[in-house]
């Protein structure tokens, strides 16, 4: 059985974030939106970019929940997902606070284990 959260699923899906981004980069230096048309046309592109993603994210949503549902995949606890955090990198404030966390708990950030 795979442990693994919703958001990692999503991400190894290519479909982690909410939106898909797809204006921000043809915004700059875009030609089409000099002009009335081009920037329906534009705007129109980016409608069906976004409809797409958000039908693919909603896909790859359900497929998640069947596969928890089948028991192929389980959820990540709370506690799992502490200590993966712990085990970031030491400059991440978010790698301290889960580390202090885990000892108020009186768990082990390296092996997971009470001490």
């Amino acid at each position: 059985m795979v442990v693994m959260s919703e958001n990692q699923f999503l991400a190894s899906k290519g479909v982690s974030f909410a939106t898909s981004g797809y204006c921000l980069d043809k915004l700059r230096s875009n030609r089409q939106l000099r002009t009335e048309r081009g920037k329906k046309r534009f705007e129109a592109e980016c409608i069906k970019a976004e409809a797409e993603y958000q039908q693919k994210r909603a896909k790859a949503k359900a497929e998640y929940a069947s596969l928890v549902e089948k028991g192929e995949i389980r959820p990540e606890t709370t506690l799992e997902a502490r200590i993966r955090t712990a085990h970031g990198h030491e400059d991440l404030a978010a790698t301290h606070a889960a580390r202090r966390l885990l000892a108020k708990k009186g768990i082990d950030w390296k092996t997971g284990k009470p001490f």
